[in-house]
Formats: C-alpha cells, structure tokens, sequence
C-alpha cells in the first residue's frame, strides 16, 4: 500500500471510515506462513550484520480492560478511564514502525476488543505485511470473529479451571476465555493460551497442558512481573522460589511428555538453573552478568529487537523494566523513543519464560529456532482461506 497523510483526515471517525473501504485480508496458510519467515529472514540479517532494529513490537492499544485481575502489571482494569490511542495515533504508529523495520506486531490491552475500530486496525495491519497476534481475555471475541479472524496468532488469558481463573480475573472469565477458544478453533486461527503463575494457579499446570491436548491448543505460562509490588500489596499470590523451580521442572517434564506447551527445554533450565533467589532477583544487568558464569543463559534482546509501546505512549523493554519516565512516543518520533529506550537498556540475562522464549529465537540458539519452526509450521497450518 501507498504511504498515507493520515494528517489530512478530520479526525478518528474519517479515518475509520477509510478503514472500512480497504479490502478485507483474506489469511492463508501459504500468506501466514510467509509472513513468519520474513521475520526469520530479517532476524538473520539483523544478527549476523550486528545491526538492532525493532523488528517485534508488543503495543498496548488502550489501558481499558472489562476485567480486574489481582495481579495485573499495568494500570488497567477500568472500562472506561484511562490512557488509549485515537485511531490516528496508531496508524501513525503502525507506519512508522514499519518505516523502522518491524515486522511483528503483537496487539494488547488493558483488552484490545473493546476499542469499535480493533478490527479495522488488524486488517490495515495484514494489508501492511505485517506478522500480527492479539492478545485477549476472550471479550466478545465470537461476536467479532469477522473482524479479527485475518491474525496469524490469537493468545487468551486463561490461568487454570473455573475457581482458579475466575479467583484470578473476575467471575465468569472462564466460560468468557472458553468461548473465544472454541471460536478461535472453530474458525482455524492458531490459539495460544497464556497462563499467569501464582499460588492460586501453580495447580493448574498439568490440568492446562491436558486441556491445551483435548483442544488443539499451545500453553504457555507466565511468571509475575509486577513481582516486588505484589510481595507488598498481594503477598498470598507469590510464589516462592522453591515453588517457582519445581512449576519448572513440572513444565518440562510435561513438554517431554508430549504436552502442546510452548518453552524450549533452554528456556526451562534458565529457571530451574537461575543463580539468585527468585523471591529476590529476576534478571541480572550487564554489571551483574559475573553471576551467569557457567549457566549458559538467554543473553536479552528486549530493548535491541524488541519493544513494548504502552497505551500512554511510553516506550519500554519489557514490564520487568516499566519505567514511568521512559521516553514516548505522544511527545517524541517513534524512532527516537526507540533509540532512547534501546540506549538505556542495561539488562543481560533474565528468568521470563515468555521473554526468553523469544530472546531465545533472537539469539539465533538453534533448538530453540527448530522448536520455533516446528510450532510456526503446525500453526500456519490451521489456518485455511477465510472468505
């Protein structure tokens, strides 16, 4: 597509209008599997010519959320209040991003589907080229499978059975997320489900990787970000460090069992392995790296190839760093939000599943890159013309 002046449009609603009269994407498995590989194919490049870029971004399209988890990282859980791109905004955004040479968007909230224009944007986004994965709690998402069914990758929140979930999230959250995962199913977009670890859900792993097995789905589990301010304020939720390793050693051993679960066995072993307490320390910064000697672990790539844009502009590495003064993008140009933040970053080594599963892929660690394949494959797979 031809660049656009989206400075031109009256406003929001113009622009949606716009929005509307663009053709619909229609996904493939031949197009989504294309899409995966130019990021492989960009990824080499980056890596082997020792250039950092953007190429995978994570952006928070609003602060609003229908859902009031109790450990919730960000300042969400509001339906009405609180910081959110105009429609303009992320078009903007989304083109410089692209200018920049990202090619791997992830779409989040707070919860993405309560925006009127989340499907609007998705499909500009797949016109664009890019990569896309929506993240959400499952809200309406059957009501507006039209709209989003063009993704690549859809990721739902769902922590464990009803009780746990619902105790986690709000009531009625599991029939919700249960939903969106029969519908996503249904209409062949590959499903992730990202599973948050607390003393709540710890007991639910195995019962997720069965479920994930049952429905033709990926697990993935989350540990807490928010870590030190929840020791304080929820104390009941946090694991221990004990307790952290052994959920470890349980994935693992679930993964070798055949579990459709997301994390390489390297990721894995960077927890059960981590050299610091994990009530204490959850990543080590360039002048800590002494402590990883011998451990092999993920070196971090967040800040260099990827980035978090949060929904009040502020551009971060990841939510273990979510600095209130990082520089943003409402007051800065994207690329030189991007380049403070990447200056500025000082972490080498964390224990994130989900991150390192990515700085994994970065780092070009080759089990790691096969697991990848072999995932992305399966999933490019389920996804048949969608007319």
């Amino acid at each position: 597509m031809e660049k656009i002046n989206w400075d031109l449009f009256a406003g929001d609603e113009a622009a949606q209008q716009y929005l509307k009269s663009l053709p619909r994407y229609q996904n493939t498995a031949l197009k989504s599997a294309f899409c995966r590989g130019k990021f492989f194919l960009k990824l080499l490049g980056c890596r082997l010519s020792k250039i950092d870029k953007p190429l995978f971004v994570a952006l928070i399209t609003n602060s609003r959320c229908n859902m009031k988890c109790t450990y919730c990282y960000g300042e969400y859980g509001n339906p009405q209040d609180g910081p959110e791109f105009s429609t303009i905004e992320l078009l903007k955004l989304i083109d410089g991003l692209k200018e920049l040479g990202t090619c791997l968007l992830t779409m989040h909230g707070g919860e993405s589907l309560l925006r009127k224009d989340i499907g609007q944007l998705l499909n500009y986004i797949k016109l664009q080229g890019f990569y896309i994965s929506l993240n959400t709690n499952g809200y309406r998402v059957r009501q507006r499978i039209e709209e989003i069914k063009c993704i690549d990758t859809a990721v739902v929140s769902l922590d464990g059975s009803e009780a746990v979930h619902d105790k986690n999230r709000g009531k009625g959250g599991y029939k919700m997320a249960m939903d969106a995962i029969d519908c996503f199913v249904e209409n062949h977009v590959p499903c992730v489900i990202s599973a948050t670890l607390t003393r709540d859900s710890m007991g639910d792993i195995e019962y997720l990787a069965k479920l994930g097995q049952e429905k033709g789905f990926r697990v993935q589990y989350c540990m807490l970000y928010n870590y030190p301010e929840l020791k304080k304020r929820n104390p009941e939720l946090v694991m221990s460090d004990q307790e952290i390793r052994d959920a470890a050693r349980l994935i693992l051993q679930l993964k070798r069992d055949g579990y459709p679960l997301y994390f390489s066995d390297e990721v894995l072993m960077g927890v059960i392995n981590w050299p610091c307490s994990l009530e204490e320390k959850r990543f080590l910064t360039r002048a800590e790296k002494n402590l990883a000697n011998g451990l092999h672990l993920i070196p971090c790539y967040h800040g260099k190839l990827k980035y978090i844009i949060d929904a009040d502009g502020r551009v971060i590495p990841c939510f273990a760093h979510n600095d209130p003064e990082a520089p943003n993008v409402k007051t800065l140009s994207v690329a030189e939000a991007l380049r403070m933040c990447h200056d500025a970053q000082q972490c080498e080594h964390c224990v994130f599943m989900a991150y390192n599963e990515h700085n994994a892929v970065m780092h070009l660690s080759w089990s790691n890159i096969l697991n990848i394949i072999k995932i992305h494959n399966a999933d490019s797979l389920k996804i048949r013309l969608r007319g």
